[in-house]
């Protein structure tokens, strides 16, 4: 994996606000870090939606970018909310499926600290190199 997508990654501003770590970084597979903050819940007292989506997605388009891409763009991406969480940790990864030159098929997977599924999604993304534009 790139390094500069590490730091561009552990730069980004809303990323730092919202407290993402990176939990592990290779080749084809991310693995992120979320520790839950009341902020982040909803009216039920629980992790709001748009929080597990942004980090799925976040998730997902770093495990393109861990391919030596510049850019990807999420085209499509579809969830499934399986469990809520109310506190502790929030873990995610990506996996890619299916590849071309120019998009990608990617799984992503949130779990909470006791390894429970809290979040399947799965989705396409366009993959960018610089010098191919």
């Amino acid at each position: 994996m790139n390094v500069d997508h590490k730091e561009a990654f552990e730069k980004s501003p809303f990323w730092n606000f919202v407290g993402l770590e990176l939990h592990e970084a290779n080749t084809g597979n991310v693995k992120l870090k979320l520790p839950i903050k009341e902020e982040f819940t909803n009216v039920r007292n629980t992790v709001h939606g748009g929080i597990l989506v942004s980090m799925v997605d976040t998730t997902m388009g770093f495990t393109c970018k861990s391919l030596d891409y510049d850019e990807v763009v999420t085209l499509q991406l579809n969830t499934n909310f399986i469990k809520s969480v109310s506190s502790g940790a929030l873990y995610s990864e990506g996996r890619i499926i299916s590849r071309t030159k120019s998009t990608a098929i990617v799984e992503g997977q949130i779990f909470d600290e006791e390894g429970d599924l809290v979040l399947h999604a799965n989705g396409s993304f366009k993959l960018i190199r610089k010098d191919s534009v």
